[in-house]
């Protein structure tokens, strides 16, 4: 059986053109300004050439991109049609003969000559002796005359990295039972994960696609901070991914795909504390984030103004483990934990200075009291300004802030 190539030139964005050029092959060379790839076998699911011209074509106008497609039995032909005609065809020697002489990419002086003797196709260049040729302009000129006969000897050579690896199962009837969906996801991906470790890469990120019984999809794309292959961990991950946002109908197709990242390095030592392991941890987020919602949970950024509440919390982020510091650098801090929500308070005022404070959970006498505070940095919000603060010592030791709006009194937090 006889090779067969493909070449598809466009001004289009390379990883478009790559994806065109995926749904039919494997192995695939960018060339710059297009892809060549090997179409050889495509015969059997396709047919003709020119079924596979016409499928190529169907693919690109449906991507919208613009570009010429050839399909020929030698690479070199396939580059030289499509990068000298637009349109799309499967290369013949007639239709090679009626492409121009400049299409060889031959020097500048050599096409002058060629020109002045009215050659302008290479139908007028085979009509010259090769030896003639040959010998006029040396025997290099032979990789030409072989392009011109439709006998280049350009080698596809592959030379895309791999970035990823897929897997996808359809299903003969449309799958309801949860659990039973993520069995075959987890079969999904020991497939992938067993493929991403001949690679000798992990995976930071997956994405599952699960085709519906309407024809659409339902995607989800999970990214974790560290590369890691433990199935039993992905397994519960995706698990509280779907299960928090359920497909509205049955599933017809699963599709698990695995993006490459290089694998973590990690140094073990004797002395070493133990520490929580990253996996543990980002199970343990997600659960919470299960239960209270995303934006409940996260790592605490404190925000650079005056406000009753002057943090927000980062729902994307894990701390580092590298937060500890040397005993050099410990200062002394003074931390505030807010009360969600404020414990509603009876405050006890006497020639204006606060004296007690009673709450359903503690209760005192005031000993000293710093305020009112009430600037704010969000100065257009009106409301910022109705509430007053104090922070105030009770006999107890403790020390609290408490807040005033209208005739309401509220401990908002405690200092640690």
């Amino acid at each position: 059986m006889s090779r067969l190539y493909a070449c598809i030139i466009s001004d289009s964005e390379r990883p478009d053109l790559v994806a065109i050029a995926e749904s039919f092959a494997y192995r695939i060379e960018w060339l710059g300004d297009g892809v060549l790839f090997e179409t050889s076998g495509l015969e059997k699911l396709i047919g003709t050439p020119e079924a596979i011209v016409a499928k190529i074509s169907e693919a690109l106008a449906a991507a919208a991109i613009k570009g010429n497609v050839a399909v020929a039995e030698n690479a070199a032909s396939a580059m030289l049609r499509a990068r000298s005609r637009r349109g799309a065809a499967v290369v013949t020697d007639e239709r090679l003969n009626r492409l121009p002489v400049r299409s060889l990419g031959i020097e500048n002086d050599t096409l002058d000559v060629f020109s002045a003797l009215g050659f302008a196709s290479l139908r007028d260049l085979k009509r010259v002796p090769e030896h003639e040729l040959i010998a006029r302009y040396g025997p290099e000129f032979r990789a030409v005359l072989d392009l011109v006969n439709n006998k280049g000897k350009y080698v596809l050579t592959p030379n895309l990295k791999q970035e990823f690896v897929n897997w996808r199962y359809p299903l003969d009837f449309p799958v309801l039972d949860f659990e039973q969906l993520i069995f075959i996801v987890r079969h999904g991906l020991e497939r992938v994960f067993e493929e991403t470790d001949r690679y000798g890469l992990r995976t930071e990120r997956l994405g599952i696609t699960l085709g519906l019984e309407s024809g659409t999809t339902r995607d989800y794309e999970i990214k974790v901070s560290f590369p890691t292959l433990d199935i039993k961990f992905w397994s519960k991950i995706i698990s509280l991914r779907i299960n928090s946002d359920p497909p509205p109908e049955g599933i017809t197709s699963v599709e698990v795909t695995s993006h490459f990242t290089r694998p973590r390095t990690a140094q073990k030592s004797l002395y070493a504390t133990t520490s929580l392991e990253p996996e543990n941890l980002l199970l343990t987020v997600t659960k919470i984030k299960k239960l209270i919602g995303d934006e409940n949970a996260g790592v605490p950024v404190v925000l650079d103004q005056r406000l009753s509440r002057g943090f927000t919390l980062d729902a994307d982020k894990l701390p580092a483990g590298t937060e500890s510091k040397t005993a050099a650098e410990i200062r002394p801090h003074i931390h505030l934990s807010y009360f969600d929500p404020p414990l509603a308070a009876e405050v006890v005022v006497s020639q204006k200075r606060l004296m007690y404070i009673r709450t359903a959970k503690f209760s005192g006498k005031v000993v000293e009291y710093g305020g009112i505070w009430i600037q704010s940095a969000q100065w257009w919000n009106a409301a910022n300004w109705k509430t007053e603060e104090w922070d105030v010592e009770l006999e107890n030791g403790g020390v609290y802030q408490i807040s005033r709006a209208g005739n309401d009194w509220f401990v908002t937090g405690e200092y640690d």
